[in-house]
């Protein structure tokens, strides 16, 4: 099964996934963000600067994700990416249903108080400040946006949403592995 965790940037993806590669067993964990980093030495980048634009970050994703599916039907695939376009969800989520239907999508829920708190808190590049506070901006800058996206998902029946501000990491994982919510697919 692939276990897609989306949600604003502090939301907590990456620490209910920690939590996952603990409790889960056989556990696969793909960050297509290390994709984009990447294309991002390899490809021209488009003019917004966000990887997430260029088709070829979105067809390397579906496809690596399609193939982890494949070639190991025994692991949770677990992909933690924040994902606020809808065509591109669906672009990358349909080429996964080609070989699987068993994709689980779950959207980390947290409101904008409690992500712009997270996200001033994070230290994403402690060597370098600059760096680490253009990060921090980019990420306050989208909260709206993964507002907007969160209001859209919350009437998706393909999509299930977890409040956030109730749970440890961990409770989160755990409620991601119940049968209540992993059977509805």
């Amino acid at each position: 099964m692939l276990l897609w965790i989306n949600g604003a940037f502090g939301a907590g993806k990456s620490s209910v996934t920690e939590q996952l590669t603990r409790i889960a067993g056989r556990v696969i964990v793909f960050d297509p963000e290390e994709a984009g980093f990447h294309l991002r030495a390899w490809v021209p980048m488009p003019e917004s600067g966000d990887f997430q634009d260029l088709a070829c970050w979105r067809d390397v994703v579906a496809r690596s994700c399609a193939a982890f599916v494949r070639h190991y039907p025994d692991h949770l695939l677990v992909v933690p990416m924040t994902v606020l376009n809808d065509a591109y969800r669906r672009e990358i989520f349909d080429v996964v249903r080609e070989e699987s239907d068993e994709l689980l999508h779950i959207w980390l829920s947290a409101g904008p108080e409690l992500l712009a708190r997270r996200i001033t808190a994070q230290v994403v590049h402690p060597d370098d400040p600059v760096r680490d506070a253009e990060v921090r901006a980019w990420r306050l800058a989208r909260i709206d946006s993964a507002t907007a996206c969160e209001r859209r998902l919350g009437t998706d029946p393909g999509t299930v949403v977890l409040p956030t501000d109730d749970a440890s990491p961990r409770q989160l994982a755990e409620r991601m592995l119940h049968p209540e919510i992993a059977c509805w697919m």
